[in-house]
């Protein structure tokens, strides 16, 4: 397997696993499983707990039901017998990039705050209000695997087209200096805030064949067709992921590749828990199951070949 596949797998099942560490460390601090030992309504539980945001904490019950921590039935919720275990293997931690552990630390106090309100100021989750916070995470270190996992993936080179939809702050100077001034590079965003950044960055940079434009990618209209496709860790904020894949895929010239990057359900066992913390994210859905993202190439009209690479990565190459 590919090395950065390695790295990028490795770290996103670490991130999950320290995510429910903290899920329980929230039931314990707010005195959520006590009454769930005895069994109780999800009624009286809800009313129970002196968290303002009762959507939030029906949401966090809905994710203790999901990892197997509580268990539902006949109306009554209880703690289910469980235990939790933080592999901390060799090859793991040899793999492990922690630079990313502070910026979860961020998301888990703002966690707190949105049980008081998802509204309040300290929950810099949103796109352009928290655009510098986003901009952190897309600088980390695991972030760089997986944009040079995707211009490996693709074979970037000087001249290329690619276009990269939902392309954030930092990937637009990456991959648009991966494919050189004789190259073309397009980036689609919908957040002006991110995309400020992104300006920035290539202005200072002097690549002058990036375009970036603001624009929901679902309602991306195909003009041209291009060498690569890039979709990474996008299609969780999408309703129908299937119909923008279906769209990227129409964007491919004969030869090119789409490569897709995220977190999907039927491939990370604990994705709930990481789920609840990109929830306070207000545009997020869900992340989408490999299966799914499969079957929706499958509809495409395309003469195409798809293949999964690990458990973050889905690379689909248009043959005719």
């Amino acid at each position: 397997m590919d090395p950065l596949v390695e790295v990028l797998d490795r770290n996103m099942e670490a991130m999950a696993d320290v995510a429910v560490g903290y899920l329980i460390q929230i039931g314990l601090k707010y005195d959520v499983f006590k009454e769930l030992v005895r069994g109780v309504s999800r009624e009286k539980l809800i009313a129970s707990v002196p968290l303002p945001n009762k959507e939030r904490l029906e949401r966090l019950i809905d994710t203790y039901i999901q990892l197997g921590i509580v268990e539902e039935s006949g109306g009554s919720l209880r703690m289910a017998e469980c235990s939790y275990e933080l592999s901390l293997t060799r090859e793991r931690l040899e793999k492990l990039m922690p630079d990313w552990i502070p910026i979860l630390e961020e998301m888990y106090k703002m966690a707190d705050y949105a049980f008081i309100s998802r509204e309040h100021p300290k929950v810099l989750m949103d796109f352009d209000k928290g655009a510098d916070f986003w901009d952190m995470r897309l600088l980390l270190g695991i972030n760089r695997i997986y944009r040079q996992l995707a211009s490996r993936l693709l074979g970037l080179e000087d001249g290329m087209r690619i276009i990269d939809l939902g392309c954030g702050s930092v990937s637009p100077v990456e991959l648009g200096s991966a494919v050189g001034p004789n190259g073309k590079y397009v980036g689609i965003d919908f957040s002006p805030g991110l995309l400020s950044i992104a300006t920035t960055r290539v202005k200072d940079e002097g690549l002058d064949w990036v375009t970036l434009r603001e624009m929901d990618v679902r309602r991306l209209v195909v003009r041209n067709t291009y060498d690569g496709v890039v979709v990474s860790f996008l299609l969780g904020y999408l309703e129908n992921p299937g119909a923008v894949v279906r769209k990227a895929i129409e964007m491919l010239g004969p030869g090119g590749r789409l490569v897709i990057l995220d977190v999907f359900q039927d491939l990370n066992p604990k994705v709930a828990a990481l789920e609840f913390f990109e929830s306070l994210t207000k545009e997020f859905v869900r992340f989408p199951s490999a299966g799914e993202i499969l079957a929706a190439v499958d509809e495409s009209p395309y003469d195409v070949e798809a293949s999964v690479i690990g458990n973050s990565t889905i690379v689909v190459t248009r043959v005719l």
